[in-house]
């Protein structure tokens, strides 16, 4: 009879206590030196982000936070990064340890960016999880969303002053023609 009433207690308590189950979104990829990616993500006043980054092989991967959009990749020809990219005030937290990780908590509501960049040691496959706390400590799961940055072609000056000097000089001679008819 004492052992039916421990495990009705037992059962009870579980019923009443809630067992969490912790998610997190995870990505996983392969990029070569030089490669980017972004994600991007809703974060309220007071949520807590971790993000946590591991990889393969002997890739040297870094880890940015920005809370405005970007509009450049930061990084150089030669693939390193730009210097810029340390002291710009959109750059919220960034870490460059061998697996980087970056904890934060939102300050302001927003939606923040978040910019892995492979700078040496690839191609490395790596894995992103990304764990989202409301101010409470409740577990929010939504998920990353990838951003890409707009690749919006730029017109070559030397070839547009070219063609607009040429039109200009097409249409002057012909109105000239016309009026000395």
């Amino acid at each position: 009879m004492n052992n039916k009433k421990i495990s009705l207690s037992i059962f009870l308590f579980l019923l009443l206590v809630p067992i969490s189950s912790a998610t997190a979104f995870t990505y996983i990829d392969n990029i070569k030196d030089g490669n980017y990616i972004f994600f991007l993500i809703d974060i309220e006043t007071g949520n807590h982000l971790e993000l946590n980054l591991t990889h393969e092989g002997t890739g040297n991967f870094t880890l940015f936070l920005f809370n405005s959009r970007p509009t450049d990749s930061n990084v150089n020809e030669d693939k390193s990064l730009k210097s810029r990219i340390f002291n710009t005030p959109p750059t919220v937290a960034y870490n460059l340890d061998d697996n980087p990780y970056i904890n934060y908590t939102a300050t302001i509501a927003k939606i923040y960016y978040i910019e892995i960049i492979l700078v040496s040691g690839g191609p490395d496959t790596f894995t992103l999880t990304s764990t989202r706390y409301h101010a409470n400590n409740t577990l929010n799961d939504k998920d990353l969303t990838r951003y890409y940055l707009p690749i919006i072609p730029g017109f070559r000056l030397e070839y547009l002053l070219i063609s607009l000097t040429s039109m200009v000089g097409v249409i002057f001679i012909l109105s000239k023609k016309k009026m000395s008819k």
